[in-house]
């Protein structure tokens, strides 16, 4: 049994307050990576920052970090761009962002890239996925709910997202209460997967909010799933003390997987684990 590791090391909101060692800065961000990659992560999920630490998506600045990672990186450390919206940006200003960089890989939340599945906004994202697909640019779609799950379902069957395989990303605890998220909360995810015949169709990974984090990833891995592990979603180890770095994290989570004995995936499988096909 194999599974795929991608570290998140920074998130959009948070700063420096919450952890010294959360990196900000495109330099501390380059060496996180190269970090993270020796513990054993295979792929980053990328924010950027502003000059004053803020959220933003900017193609300069994602191009100048994604050329400082991979100075330091293997060439097969894959780094995938966020076009998270956090409040500030529209779904034109996500799509136009992917459209400039192209990215190795992007991951897109459905409930921020379609508000309200008008007309205006359905052909906008088939147009942002065929564009995706025919560039090979590697999507993986953020569900936040089983309504989620089941509107990327829904999509699919319009063909607004088309291709036989896809990458999708759960995410426990993010609305829960203090953020903490709990791996009983997996399983209707996965049900759902069941209940609307995609079991066959999806890569899916998790990433999970709060100390039981690992515990949550573990069991993701056990049950066929794939790891996004890093300071966005928790600073603190299952025991509630605080995490020292983004790499002991996934050396951390290493450790529990290869108890399982539970080894990375290729590549290859990693590749098309985070929607790269070609």
């Amino acid at each position: 049994m194999n599974t795929g590791i991608m570290v998140a090391p920074n998130g959009a909101r948070l700063l420096q307050d919450e952890h010294e060692a959360l990196p900000l800065e495109q330099e501390h961000i380059a060496q996180t990576a190269y970090e993270c990659e020796q513990s054993g992560a295979q792929a980053i999920h990328l924010h950027v920052r502003a000059d004053n630490f803020k959220h933003i998506l900017d193609v300069k600045k994602y191009q100048d970090t994604t050329n400082a990672i991979k100075k330091r990186c293997s060439k097969d450390f894959i780094i995938q761009a966020t076009t998270e919206a956090v409040g500030m940006y529209k779904p034109a200003e996500m799509i136009a962002l992917v459209k400039e960089l192209k990215p190795q890989a992007t991951s897109v939340a459905i409930r921020e890239l379609i508000l309200n599945d008008t007309k205006e906004e359905l052909d906008a994202a088939k147009d942002f996925y065929s564009f995706a697909r025919k560039e090979n640019i590697g999507v993986q779609h953020i569900l936040y709910s089983v309504e989620d799950v089941k509107r990327f379902s829904n999509l699919l069957e319009r063909e607004i997202i088309q291709g036989d395989k896809h990458s999708i990303l759960f995410v426990l605890g993010r609305y829960a209460k203090d953020q903490r998220c709990d791996a009983k909360d997996l399983i209707p995810y996965l049900q759902s997967l069941k209940d609307l015949s995609l079991e066959k169709d999806v890569h899916w990974m998790l990433c999970a909010f709060g100390e039981m984090e690992i515990p949550s990833l573990t069991a993701a891995a056990v049950l066929g799933g794939h790891n996004r592990i890093g300071f966005e979603n928790s600073r603190k180890l299952p025991n509630k003390d605080i995490a020292l770095s983004n790499q002991k994290q996934v050396e951390y989570l290493r450790t529990q997987l290869l108890a399982l004995n539970i080894n990375k995936v290729p590549t290859q499988n990693m590749r098309e684990i985070l929607g790269i096909f070609k």
